[in-house]
């Protein structure tokens, strides 16, 4: 079996990169310092993205690895099964209908700022999610984290 890589990294920020990752906004971690690297076309100037773009080339697979882009479909299936956690019935019933079609993330989130317990609850429901999702990740890349 290969030789895990020991990495000291803060597993929240990892967490917020690996949700915000997108074609636009690209988000790598630094095998040797643990740093987050973003690339983002919208938000850097032409320079700084390039010079930034060359550096993770460079050491791409060797110190640099791409954090994932997380998968709207993964997003999908949490707010169904948090659904199926919530005990008031009417909740339940406005929150299926609001992930029903279009514009559900939306609708998901404008029902919810109407139970702020059940709102504070998909939060804690998600950001689990999303940690298991990570730490699946790194377990598959080789990458022992040593949190920070």
């Amino acid at each position: 079996m290969p030789r895990k890589i020991k990495v000291a990294v803060d597993l929240e920020e990892l967490c917020v990169a690996f949700e915000s990752s997108s074609v636009d906004n690209r988000h790598y971690l630094d095998l040797e310092t643990g740093e987050i690297v973003n690339i983002s076309d919208e938000f850097m100037d032409h320079e700084e993205k390039e010079e930034l773009e060359r550096k993770v080339e460079d050491g791409f697979g060797k110190r640099y690895v791409s954090i994932p882009y997380a998968s709207s479909d993964e997003g999908y299936k949490d707010m169904e099964d948090f659904v199926g956690t919530v005990e008031d019935r009417d909740l339940k019933e406005k929150l299926y209908i609001a992930i029903d079609g279009r514009g559900d993330f939306r609708r998901f989130k404008d029902v919810l700022l109407g139970y702020p317990e059940e709102r504070e609850s998909w939060f804690k429901f998600k950001d689990a999610r999303v940690t298991e999702r990570v730490k699946e990740w790194l377990e598959a890349e080789g990458i022992e984290m040593i949190e920070v």
